[in-house]
């Protein structure tokens, strides 16, 4: 959940549960804990808002929509998300959007040091940063381009 600023979209009840096994019985060693979530959809805006305009740039920002968009059939360019991205910028305190390839190295730089040692190999060898800058760049054109009357 959010701090900085009002969720867009309906909070959703969500359920934070351990991965501590017991070891006799393998069940929780703790019982889950509901509590608010931001939806799937303004989960994302906050991500591309990041991956976006974050100050220092984060690979992890193009992973996570990267890994979105494969895995989880994520469409960045959806309206509803671009709309959604564009108030988040919107809020004063972001940076300008960045998508130049001073950007793109700065992440090149990152690919071995911070992002390898916290993935599965497989993740990691399915990772294509060319691929998520590009998704990334997508949503910067579409914010480019002008708001849709949707009447």
């Amino acid at each position: 959940m959010g701090l900085r600023e009002p969720a867009l979209t309906s909070v959703e009840d969500g359920a934070a549960a351990t991965l501590l096994l017991d070891p006799i019985s393998g069940s929780p060693l703790v019982p889950p804990v509901s509590l608010p979530c931001l939806s799937r959809e303004e989960a994302m805006a906050e991500k591309l808002r990041a991956a976006l305009s974050r100050r220092v740039v984060a690979i992890r920002d193009f992973f996570d929509v990267d890994y979105a968009v494969r895995r989880l059939r994520f469409d960045p360019l959806d309206e509803r998300i671009v709309v959604l991205v564009r108030a988040k910028l919107g809020v004063p305190g972001n940076d300008a959007v960045d998508v130049s390839t001073v950007r793109l190295d700065a992440l090149r730089k990152q690919l071995t040091s911070q992002l390898k040692p916290v993935l599965r190999n497989r993740d990691f060898a399915e990772f294509d940063l060319e691929r998520a800058f590009g998704t990334v760049s997508a949503v910067a054109a579409a914010l480019r381009a002008e708001p849709t009357d949707p009447e």
